[in-house]
């Protein structure tokens, strides 16, 4: 017992990437540990990610207001009627928009919805949508809109009273740009992106190694059963559980090198699989030459 309070999550972390030969005492621990680690893992790369993400996040935003601060009209949205000061349309394409929004935006009150269709679809593209702004409603174009077609795919619109209520509290008030840009700075904040982030990776980290975790161990459990090295399911799960640590951190370090660099690797699943692998055949292959001895 006293042992076992000793291998705290630093030292299960060293053991299972450089020390595979104390696979054994960790099982000793039991299958409630190893769930307890993997989890503690998880929650550690997720948080290291979203702190990564999060600033890049907050780059990418902050560019956007800026740019919608310079680019946007004055305007006054009241009773879900909206007016331009200066009448003329507006539209919004650079990198910096569509980057944080996914979208391209038109800014135009005087034509009608039909007029803007028409006007606005070529700016549509696979990559993009185009957010069109009217004086009673949006409409989002994407390029699979073909006028052709009789049913409008690729075409979406809603009224700004069906939508207003879920943002604005009091319709009567008289809202500007200067409102805008004050609301989308207020949710400029690094706990929410990180906050936002934390669940999104580690849900996704989770996934994905829950997945590799039970198909390897239940495969590394059958192999064992016609072997002389036999292990219970619990045993391979948890074999499996500390020898998906190495695989998990380089995935992590793979994630973060492909945001600053842009690098992607098609094949890191299978390069992921092989670590987890990798380490279990030694430690197979460890048990059977102690088996010999």
């Amino acid at each position: 017992m006293e042992d076992k309070l000793k291998i705290n999550f630093f030292k299960k972390l060293w053991y299972s990437i450089a020390r595979p030969s104390k696979y054994e005492k960790l099982r000793d621990l039991g299958i409630g540990k190893a769930i307890q680690y993997i989890f503690s893992l998880i929650s550690i790369l997720a948080i290291v990610l979203a702190i990564i993400a999060a600033f890049l996040q907050i780059r990418v935003v902050n560019n956007a207001i800026v740019y919608l601060d310079e680019k946007i009209p004055e305007f006054t949205f009241k009773e879900n009627k909206l007016t331009l000061e200066n009448a003329d349309a507006t539209i919004l394409d650079d990198e910096k928009i569509t980057s944080y929004l996914g979208n391209k935006i038109v800014i135009n009150t005087l034509i009608k919805r039909e007029d803007a269709i028409d006007q606005y679809k070529d700016l549509a593209t696979e990559k993009n949508k185009v957010l069109v702004f009217l004086e009673e409603e949006y409409i989002l174009i994407s390029n699979k809109y073909n006028p052709e077609n009789k049913n409008d795919e690729g075409i979406e619109n809603k009224k700004y009273s069906e939508v207003s209520s879920k943002f604005i509290t009091d319709t009567s008030y008289e809202y500007s740009k200067k409102d805008l840009i004050e609301y989308l700075k207020e949710r400029t904040t690094y706990t929410y992106y990180i906050a936002q982030f934390f669940v999104i990776y580690f849900g996704f980290i989770t996934f994905r190694y829950f997945i590799y975790i039970v198909l390897i161990a239940t495969s590394l459990w059958l192999v064992t059963k016609l072997s002389k090295s036999k292990w219970t399911l619990g045993e391979s799960i948890m074999n499996t559980i500390y020898a998906s640590t190495l695989s998990m951190v380089v995935y992590v370090l793979y994630l973060i090198i492909s945001y600053f660099t842009g690098l992607i690797i098609p094949i890191v699943d299978i390069i992921s699989i092989f670590f987890i692998f990798t380490y279990l055949y030694l430690l197979v292959w460890k048990r059977k030459k102690k088996e010999k001895i």
